[in-house]
């Protein structure tokens, strides 16, 4: 009998193990690739908040600084379409402790695709 040859058994075993170290492989590359999408979308979102409060940086200056034109409560949602729709929420509270100042928030909100 022939001790160096491989046998059928010995051929599926790595087979198998082959086939479940590319199942792990396969995973984690689809892991990788959900958590870069979910990343570049909060960078997005991040940027688009910067941009929806573009508006509001405009209306702030010297000569209007005692006129609250801004209000309080939400505004009307700002939606815009990329890879996604992102849409803004803004929130204006002016009860703050120092007199004639207003935060303004945003909140971006968008749809995650699926896994």
């Amino acid at each position: 009998m022939n001790k160096r040859a491989i046998t059928l058994i010995e051929i599926l075993v790595s087979a198998v193990i082959l086939a479940l170290l590319m199942t792990a492989l396969v995973n984690l590359f689809v892991a990788g690739k959900r958590y870069i999408v979910h990343t570049r979308s909060r960078m997005t979102g991040g940027e688009l908040g910067k941009l929806f409060l573009d508006d509001f940086q405009m209306l702030v200056n010297e000569r209007t600084w005692n006129i609250n034109f801004l209000g309080t409560g939400a505004r009307p949602n700002q939606i815009i379409d990329l890879e996604r729709r992102y849409t803004g929420v803004y929130t204006i509270n002016n009860n703050q402790p120092i007199a004639n100042i207003n935060r303004v928030s945003v909140v971006v909100r968008w749809d995650e695709p699926a896994p």
